[in-house]
């Protein structure tokens, strides 16, 4: 492998892969490599752990075409303290040499077939979604997702297709997050009535890198593929039945309380401090003769405190406890300058909407005395 590239890109290429390389420590070394491939024009960057693989690649000049596995942190890190325009790669018994304005430097490596195989997926019947869009459902719910592979069902993110638009759901079983955004393209006949999980971890890699630009999606049986040029991100998919979370998201409510979203955080914030330990509780009570929310929280061992809000609440009074962390992050995630609380009881889920963003919602279960 031989080939001239100007610095910066390589930096870019690098940069989109590190991390992932870099994550975890493995009783595999050639994980914490970049699988570097030059061949046509590209160089590209290669890395994975196994459970997620991102690739990208960068122009140069390619005079023999070739591969190499070189320790990622260590490439990055070494490009980042040079001070010249371009860099020359070189693959020499078995090192990996750069020539450029400071000098020259070998770094050892590992050949290219000991990295490991990334599978291949046609990409045939994909469908194209705004980077930016999708990016920002993530975000919102990932939060809710539990992560524990105790629960493989619960330990990713819900993917599914209805009216042309994509589904994005997580959930903790004590609280779930669910988010739509619309597809660019006619998926219906693409992804019909499937319905994959992606593990939240390899969802949280695609945030360190997508961006603002379309990306394009396929899927087999048991990997996804999202595609930004010149980036793809490929992940396996869990092997489980996600539950049936729309059986209990409810329609019907006794309470509905509609309140200046920053002020119902600043007052939680408030009161928090005085929630218990380990169980972060506060009581709110829901006040329509008043027009108010009170938002209150005690600890034997702090004190106590009692705040109150300004609220358009109707129907029926009504007050239960939530853990301060679940509903402030759910908060935080909603889009609008109000939201509205709809409650039943203190044994049934609440719902967090607001009137700008009706594509998200938020359920809560409340703690139970």
């Amino acid at each position: 492998m031989k080939g001239s590239f100007l610095r910066k890109n390589l930096i870019t290429g690098i940069n989109k892969i590190v991390h992932l390389a870099s994550s975890e420590k493995s009783s595999l070394p050639i994980l914490g490599n970049v699988l570097l491939q030059a061949e046509k024009g590209f160089l590209r960057f290669v890395a994975t752990n196994l459970e997620v693989a991102i690739e990208t690649q960068v122009r140069g000049k390619i005079d023999v075409p070739g591969s190499f596995t070189a320790p990622a942190s260590l490439f990055s890190n070494h490009l980042n303290f040079l001070n010249s325009e371009m860099v020359s790669l070189e693959v020499k018994g078995g090192d990996l040499f750069l020539e450029h304005k400071n000098g020259q430097t070998k770094i050892k490596g590992l050949p290219a077939d000991d990295f490991p195989i990334i599978p291949r997926l046609e990409k045939i019947g994909g469908f194209n979604v705004s980077g930016e869009e999708f990016k920002k459902a993530l975000q919102q719910v990932v939060i809710a997702c539990s992560g524990s592979e105790i629960r493989p069902e619960i330990s990713g993110i819900l993917f599914y297709q209805k009216e042309n638009k994509l589904f994005l759901v997580g959930t903790d079983s004590y609280r779930l997050a669910e988010k739509s955004i619309k597809i660019k393209s006619e998926a219906a006949k693409i992804i019909g009535e499937k319905r994959i999980i992606v593990p939240v971890k390899n969802c949280q890699e695609l945030l360190r890198i997508i961006e603002s630009t379309e990306i394009e999606i396929f899927f087999s049986e048991a990997q996804i593929l999202f595609t930004q040029e010149p980036t793809n991100i490929i992940s396996r998919l869990v092997q489980a039945e996600f539950p049936n979370y729309q059986e209990i998201i409810p329609s019907d409510f006794k309470t509905r309380a509609v309140v200046d979203k920053e002020e119902l955080i600043k007052t939680i914030r408030g009161a928090s401090p005085f929630s218990k330990t380990g169980i972060n509780d506060i009581f709110i009570e829901f006040l329509p003769e008043k027009s108010k929310i009170v938002v209150s929280s005690l600890n034997s061992q702090t004190g106590e405190a009692r705040l109150e809000i300004k609220a358009d609440v109707f129907g029926k009074k009504n007050s239960l406890s939530f853990n301060f962390r679940y509903i402030l992050e759910g908060l935080t995630n909603l889009v609008g300058n109000e939201v509205s609380l709809k409650i039943i009881d203190d044994s049934s889920p609440a719902v967090l909407q607001t009137s700008e963003e009706k594509e998200f919602l938020y359920l809560l279960m409340p703690i139970k005395a």
